[in-house]
């Protein structure tokens, strides 16, 4: 009985000197452990099976990586986190795997310590399927639009054609093409033209205000109104077998201009003149 008594008084006297005596000196090694070893901070978006990268935020100037399995010595790819926001993309090398798992790790660049987060893979249809109400959604969009487009396109064709009816409906009135008409003049030529009764339809070419050449003579011609202001004039010079044709616009009633069959305005040649645009006033 006396040699259990100081048994257990041993193992009392033991235990107490081993729960007493380190106390002060672990306390400021757990310390100073904590305060070297700090990991860094490390979220990560939503991955899908048809993601090129990889997105978050982790400790400012934090190096990622991103790895298909734990401590893999490839990597799928790598980035930086931003030294001010934080934010970091990550440009993966492969398509990855519906229900797959990716590790992404973040390295503290001042600690050395990392830290790491598993992420599932997720199916890419939900995705698709946004971009496809997006695409819906656009495409009613556009045709509505051209549909409007349509509507003002039609509306200004209306309005130019009435334009063109109100143009057509001068308020001048032309009967005959008779007397003498002068041109304006171009590259130093000018021209007159002269419609007679007597001596039918002349045209004449002039350089520097010098007669240079007649260019019609004599010529028999007939007029055709194909508007109250656009004439097609056809005629036939003396001692020719074949007759010309020539088209005048008025813009008023002792004003007109060459066009051609379409009643535009175009350059024309008159003899050894170069071609140019003529007006014509009586």
């Amino acid at each position: 009985m006396k040699k259990f008594m100081i048994a257990m008084t041993g193992l009392v006297t033991v235990f107490t000197i081993g729960a007493t005596v380190p106390a002060t000196a672990i306390t400021p090694t757990v310390t100073a452990h904590a305060a070297t070893h700090v990991g860094p901070n490390l979220s990560v978006k939503s991955v899908y099976s048809n993601a090129k990268t990889i997105k978050g935020t982790a400790t400012k100037g934090s190096k990622i990586a991103v790895k298909k399995s734990k401590n893999a010595k490839t990597d799928l790819g790598t980035a930086t986190a931003s030294k001010k926001t934080g934010k970091y993309t990550v440009k993966l090398a492969k398509t990855l795997k519906k229900n797959s798992n990716v590790y992404v790790y973040a390295t503290n660049p001042k600690t050395k310590t990392s830290f790491y987060r598993i992420i599932r893979v997720q199916a890419a249809a939900t995705k698709k399927a946004a971009t496809t109400k997006k695409a819906t959604t656009k495409k009613t969009a556009t045709k509505k639009v051209t549909t409007k487009k349509a509507a003002t396109k039609k509306t200004t064709k209306k309005a130019t054609a009435k334009k063109t009816s109100t143009k057509k409906s001068a308020s001048f009135s032309v009967k005959t093409p008779t007397g003498t008409w002068k041109s304006n003049t171009a590259n130093k030529y000018s021209q007159k033209m002269v419609f007679s009764q007597k001596t039918g339809f002349n045209q004449y070419l002039y350089k520097n205000g010098k007669k240079v050449k007649t260019l019609v003579s004599y010529a028999k011609y007939s007029v055709d109104a194909k508007t109250p202001t656009f004439w097609k004039i056809t005629y036939t010079p003396k001692g020719a077998k074949t007759s010309k044709t020539l088209y005048l616009r008025f813009t008023s009633a002792k004003k007109f201009k060459i066009v051609n069959s379409k009643n535009k305005v175009v350059a024309v040649k008159a003899g050894v003149a170069p071609a140019a645009k003529w007006t014509f006033t009586k």
